[in-house]
């Protein structure tokens, strides 16, 4: 039987690049092979991807509007598939939806389409959001399949008429459940670390970029800090706004009380290191980081922003704050650790949810049905 082709193209890394890796692992490699065309930022993952089962190329695609280096990007990728001849192609997020859509454009290959959060969704103006919704209108004819990662996303997409040729469909993002049952010598981390072993740790996993808001963790920090006292702040990530975010917690004088890790591979290492696991982003599709800690035990609070209503239920399996709330987030935080029947309710009832709706292997099920489907069709 032949197999399946598969062309990824993606340009933002971080919970995309969890996602593409999470996903290609537990598909059938004897129904499917896949390829996988990112920007730059991939090259630091060939050997991981390799080692799944996927062929890695990088070209420069940059996250920014650039008539010049998109119309570059343009021709590469249409190069490309027409190299690989893939059966399916599938593209995340808006740059990459935007640019692969236009290069494969009458080649008469299905397109997928996963946003992975609407631009549109994002806190914008109303003549940004406007051309949003235009630019994914009009691509939108020549989109196949439309995959949502939550409710909310959906939702959002059919408020604005965006309909692709075939059909929508939503697939609920998960994770490698495997990566999260390691048992880490905590102390020792924290020695290694030089975090004082008796510290609350709050932790946060996110790109530090506008969509996480990442001033909101280092605002949370600094009045924690005046509150709790000994307390120590991890946040696991990097991105654009790295150095603002720096010199706030120099401001907020916060140097020794904060590590920012930059990109890194061990996130489950890092995770077992919080007491507590936020996430205080302005938009969200799914809120990836979420399902990491309560795979990891960890209680959850976070603003209830975008779909992350979806996966974290208020006062069932974790806390939701309205955005912009810094005192009440902080006071969640505070409940969590003083109230240990609480802490234990929360972590229960998020280990169950995350086995029973975020699995990795069930989201490559839903995705090779949905390309076998397609195929079919």
């Amino acid at each position: 039987m032949k197999k399946i082709r598969i062309l990824h193209i993606a340009q933002s890394n971080g919970g995309v690049l969890e996602y593409l890796k999470m996903l290609i692992k537990y598909m059938d490699r004897g129904k499917f092979e896949f390829y996988l065309l990112a920007s730059k930022e991939y090259e630091e993952e060939r050997k991981n991807f390799e080692e799944i089962g996927c062929k890695l190329d990088t070209i420069v695609m940059v996250r920014e509007i650039s008539p010049n280096l998109d119309l570059k990007s343009i021709i590469t990728i249409r190069r490309y598939i027409k190299k690989i001849n893939p059966d399916i192609i599938h593209l995340h997020s808006s740059k990459a939806g935007a640019l692969g859509r236009i290069a494969s454009m009458f080649l008469s290959i299905p397109v997928v389409y996963n946003a992975h959060g609407w631009a549109f969704d994002m806190d914008v103006d109303n003549r940004k959001k406007l051309m949003y919704v235009y630019v994914e209108k009009i691509l939108a004819n020549f989109t196949d399949v439309i995959i949502n990662i939550s409710n909310h996303e959906k939702n959002s997409q059919l408020k604005y008429n965006i309909k692709p040729k075939k059909y929508t469909k939503v697939i609920y993002n998960g994770i490698d459940l495997e990566r999260y049952k390691i048992n880490f010598d905590v102390e020792n981390i924290k020695e290694k670390l030089n975090i004082p072993y008796e510290n609350f740790v709050v932790g946060m996993v996110a790109r530090i970029s506008e969509a996480k808001s990442p001033e909101s963790f280092v605002e949370i920090a600094k009045r924690l800090k005046k509150k709790l006292g000994c307390c120590y702040f991890v946040l696991v990530g990097d991105g654009e706004l790295r150095d603002k975010i720096e010199k706030l917690i120099d401001k907020y004088k916060l140097r020794n009380d904060f590590l920012i890790t930059g990109w890194t591979n061990e996130v489950p290492k890092y995770i077992s290191l919080f007491d507590v696991g936020i996430l205080t982003s302005k938009w969200e599709g799914f809120g990836l980081a979420l399902a990491e800690y309560m795979a990891s035990k960890k209680p959850v609070v976070a603003f209830n922003s975008g779909g992350i209503h979806d996966v974290v239920k208020n006062n069932y399996n974790g806390l939701l704050v309205d955005y912009g709330d810094i005192d009440g987030f902080c006071d969640a935080i505070i409940e969590i650790k003083n109230n240990d029947k609480l802490r234990k309710y929360l972590v229960s009832n998020g280990y169950k949810s995350v086995n029973e709706k975020f699995n990795a292997e069930r989201v490559a099920r839903e995705h090779e049905e949905l390309y076998l489907n397609l195929m079919d069709m």
